[in-house]
């Protein structure tokens, strides 16, 4: 009996982690950080600010203009060169973590 239900909880934790949703797609807007959120969703905020943020632990991210909403990006090296200007974000978002790993940023046309 004790074997069953170990295989019913691993099955059920497989299953579990199956169900992650990721989306791939492109996300356009400006990048901020989880500490200047969307008030740094601008052409002025700079690449400076977002790396002075970093260090004490916060992340970049991307304000979508399609939605309004704000993702966190995997890694800040792909869009570094693009602050200051409306880029646009290819990769593939986990919805469970609100990620993008990102894939390309290019500036927005």
């Amino acid at each position: 009996m004790k074997t069953i239900l170990a295989l019913a909880a691993a099955a059920a934790l497989t299953v579990g982690a199956a169900a992650a949703e990721t989306v791939k797609g492109e996300w356009t807007g400006y990048i901020t950080d989880t500490h200047c959120g969307d008030k740094g969703a601008t052409k002025d905020h700079t690449k400076g600010c977002v790396e002075k943020c970093m260090k004490g632990g916060s992340k970049a991210q991307i304000k979508n203009d399609a939605d309004g909403k704000i993702y966190d990006l995997s890694s800040f090296d792909e869009v570094r060169p693009l602050m200051g200007q409306k880029v646009t974000v290819s990769g593939a978002l986990d919805k469970d973590s609100n990620t993008i790993t990102v894939a390309k940023a290019v500036a927005a046309k």
